[in-house]
C-alpha cells in the first residue's frame, strides 16, 4: 500500500535533524514490473523506486492547502497514477510559503536523499533555484522538455508563443531550466488597479462621468462640498484607497498612470519599466512625469479631497469605510476585488458604483497599471530522483487539456462539463461573451469547488496550461443576469483596463547570483524610500520643490538605485 508522508511543521523540522529522516524518498529498488499499457512498459526499463504492487513510485514534496482533505485518496492523484501506471507518495509541506522555504532548506542542508519532485508555488525564489541548480540539488530539464516523447503535451498542446514565454521565464541566469511552470493568464487578475466612481452621486449632482484628471478633480470637489449622500453632514470622502493594499486598493497607482506608465506592484515593492524605445530599463519614480503625478495628488490631498488616511489605513479600516451602514461615504476609489464591499451584489453601497475608465492626464497619457502574467515555476526534479524522465512525464501530464481543467475545476461531469447540449443552453453565459469579446462557451462549471473542502484536486499547486481564451469562455451553471453589476464589470475591465497599457513592461528578469546578492538590500531600501517619499510629497509633509526633488533622486542613487538599474539592464540584454 502507498503511504502519505503527513508531518506538521514541527515534526519536519525535528525529523530533519536525525539521520535517515527522508530515507525512502528515492531509494533504489527493483526494476518496475512490466504492465499491459505501453506507457508503463516503457518506464519498466529504468530502475527506480517500486511499490509492493510493482508499480514505479514517485515521491512529491507538495505545498498543501487547508481545503484539501486528502491527497492520497484524491481524484486527481488517482487519475495521474492511472494515466502513467505509477504510485505517488506525498511529503506534505506547509501551506505558508515562508515555512515551506525553511522546510526545503533544511531538507537540502541535511544532506539526506530528497523527494523525487518538489512542487510548490512561492517557496523557492529564482535565486534559490539558481543556487540549488548550480549545486546539483535540482537537475536541468531543458533537453527532456524539448523531447516530444517525454513531454508530448508541452510540445503539442502549449502554443509555440506560450511555450517560448514559459521557457524564457524558467531559464536561470546560468542558461539552465530547472522547473516546469504553471501558465494560466486571466484578464481580471492582470489589471487589479481598477478605479470606481459613485454613479449615484454623479446622478444626484447632475455630473457627467469624468474622463480627464482635471474633470476628476472638479468632480471630487463637488463630492466633497455638495452633500451627495444627502445626510446634511460634510462626511463625504471624495477619493479613498490604501497604499498598503494587497490587491488594487492603492489609488495612487492608477492615478499615477495618467502621468507616466507604472505597472501595479505589491505595497512593499517598486518596479522598473522600459523607455519608449523598448531598449532601456528606467526607474519611473525618478522621471519628471512622476513628479507631475505627485503634484496632482498633492493638490487633491491639500484640498481635502484625498485623505492622509490613504497612507495609514489598513484593509480592515478600508472595508469598514466602504461598508458604512448609515450612509455611503466614498465617492471614488480603486480596488481589485469586489469583495471589499460585503456581499457586493446585494450591498447598497457597492451597487452605487460604476467602473471608471483610465483618466487622461494633461499630456494625453491614459495608461492602465497592468501586471503582466508571468509563468510560475512550480515543479522541480531533484538529483535524488532515479527516473527523472518519468518525473517530467508526470509534470507534462498536467498540460493535457482535461487534466488542466481538473487541476482548476475538479472532476469532469461532476464539477464541470464540456457537453455540447449543456453548453448550448442560452441561460448560461458570462460578461466576455455577452460583450462580444469572445465567441462560444468552452466549459460549464457545475459545482465551484474552489472554496470547498474536498479530495478532488490539489487546488492548482501544479504545472498547468490555460490560455486567456480558455479562461474567458468558461461559464457557470447559474442563470446569466445582466442586472448583476459585478458580472458587467468583467467586460468593463476588459474594455477599459486590459487593453490600455503600453509595451513598456519588463519581462521577468533572471539575475545572476552575484547580481542578486549585490542588490538584495538595495531593492528593499529603494522600495521603502520611494514609498515613504511618495506619502510625504503627496501629503505635503515634504515640499515638492526643485531642491527636495533633486535631494530625493540623489538619495536613491546613494541607496543604490544605479546598481539595480545596471543589473536590470544587463539581465534584460541577456534575453531581449
Amino acid at each position: 500500500m502507498r503511504k502519505i508522508w503527513k508531518r506538521n511543521t514541527a515534526a519536519v523540522l525535528a525529523g530533519l535533524m536525525v539521520a535517515g529522516a527522508l530515507q525512502g524518498c528515492s531509494s533504489s529498488g527493483t526494476e518496475a514490473t512490466k504492465a499491459e499499457n505501453s506507457t508503463t512498459a516503457a518506464q519498466a526499463t529504468t530502475s527506480g523506486n517500486s511499490t509492493e504492487n510493482g508499480k514505479e513510485k514517485l515521491v512529491v514534496a507538495l505545498q498543501t492547502y487547508s481545503f484539501i482533505t486528502d491527497y492520497d485518496d484524491n481524484y486527481l492523484t488517482k487519475r495521474l497514477e492511472e494515466e502513467l501506471g505509477i504510485d505517488i507518495e506525498f511529503h506534505l509541506l506547509s501551506a505558508d510559503s515562508s515555512e515551506a522555504t525553511t522546510q526545503l532548506s533544511l531538507m537540502i542542508s541535511a544532506g539526506q536523499e530528497l523527494p523525487d519532485i518538489i512542487c510548490t508555488n512561492g517557496a523557492l525564489t529564482k535565486e534559490a533555484v539558481l543556487e540549488y541548480g548550480s549545486k546539483g540539488v535540482l537537475i536541468p530539464l531543458a533537453d527532456m522538455l524539448a523531447n516530444p516523447e517525454i513531454a508530448p503535451n508541452f510540445n503539442t498542446v502549449v502554443s509555440a508563443e506560450d511555450r517560448e514565454t514559459i521557457l524564457e521565464a524558467t531559464t536561470s541566469a546560468d542558461g539552465n531550466i530547472y522547473s516546469m511552470a504553471q501558465f494560466e493568464p486571466q484578464t481580471w487578475n492582470m489589471t487589479p488597479y481598477r478605479m470606481f466612481i459613485n454613479q449615484t452621486w454623479l446622478d444626484t449632482l447632475n455630473l457627467p462621468m469624468p474622463t480627464t484628471t482635471e474633470e476628476y478633480y472638479e468632480t471630487l470637489k463637488a463630492f466633497a462640498t455638495q452633500d451627495p449622500n444627502g445626510n446634511g453632514a460634510a462626511d463625504e470622502i471624495a477619493v479613498y484607497g490604501i497604499s498598503a493594499g494587497t490587491y488594487g486598493e492603492n489609488v495612487t497607482i492608477p492615478l499615477m498612470n495618467s502621468f507616466i506608465y507604472y505597472p501595479g506592484t505589491k505595497a512593499t515593492e517598486v518596479v522598473l519599466t522600459l523607455d519608449d524605445s523598448g531598449d532601456t530599463v528606467i526607474a519611473p519614480f525618478v522621471q519628471d512625469n512622476w513628479r507631475k503625478g505627485l503634484e496632482y495628488m498633492n493638490r487633491l490631498c491639500s484640498e481635502g479631497l484625498m485623505p492622509e488616511a490613504v497612507f495609514t489605513d489598513d484593509k480592515t479600516q478600508f472595508m469598514a469605510v466602504l461598508n458604512n451602514e448609515e450612509v455611503n461615504l466614498v465617492g471614488a476609489l480603486s480596488s481589485g476585488s469586489l469583495s471589499r464591499w460585503n456581499n457586493y451584489d446585494a450591498n447598497a453601497n457597492g451597487q452605487e458604483y460604476e467602473m471608471l475608465p483610465p483618466l487622461t492626464g494633461p499630456d494625453g497619457v491614459a495608461y492602465a497599471p497592468f501586471i503582466q502574467y508571468q509563468p510560475t515555476s512550480v515543479w522541480y526534479i531533484t538529483s535524488s530522483c532515479k527516473n527523472p524522465e518519468l518525473a517530467v512525464k508526470l509534470g507534462d501530464l498536467f498540460y493535457d487539456p482535461e487534466i488542466s481543467k481538473i487541476t482548476r475545476y475538479g472532476e469532469p461531469e461532476v464539477d464541470w462539463t464540456t457537453n455540447a447540449e449543456a453548453l448550448a443552453d442560452p441561460k448560461y453565459s458570462n460578461a466576455y461573451i455577452e460583450a462580444g469579446l469572445c465567441e462560444g462557451k468552452s466549459m460549464l462549471v457545475l459545482n465551484d469547488i474552489w472554496g470547498q473542502n474536498n479530495a478532488t484536486f490539489w487546488r492548482d499547486i501544479n504545472p498547468r496550461y490555460a490560455t486567456i481564451e480558455d479562461s474567458n469562455t468558461v461559464v457557470y451553471a447559474t442563470e446569466w443576469d445582466p442586472s448583476v453589476k459585478s458580472l458587467k464589470f468583467y467586460a468593463d475591465n476588459y474594455n477599459y483596463y486590459y487593453t490600455a497599457h503600453p509595451d513598456k513592461l519588463l519581462p521577468q528578469l533572471v539575475y545572476t547570483n552575484e547580481e542578486a546578492q549585490e542588490q538584495s538590500e538595495i531593492l528593499v531600501n529603494v522600495a521603502t524610500y520611494v514609498s515613504q517619499s511618495m506619502a510625504q510629497f503627496i501629503t505635503g509633509e515634504r515640499p515638492l520643490t526643485d531642491k527636495e526633488w533633486e535631494a530625493y533622486k540623489k538619495e536613491l542613487d546613494t541607496i543604490g538605485l544605479s546598481v539595480w538599474l545596471e543589473n536590470a539592464q544587463a539581465a534584460y540584454d541577456r534575453i531581449k
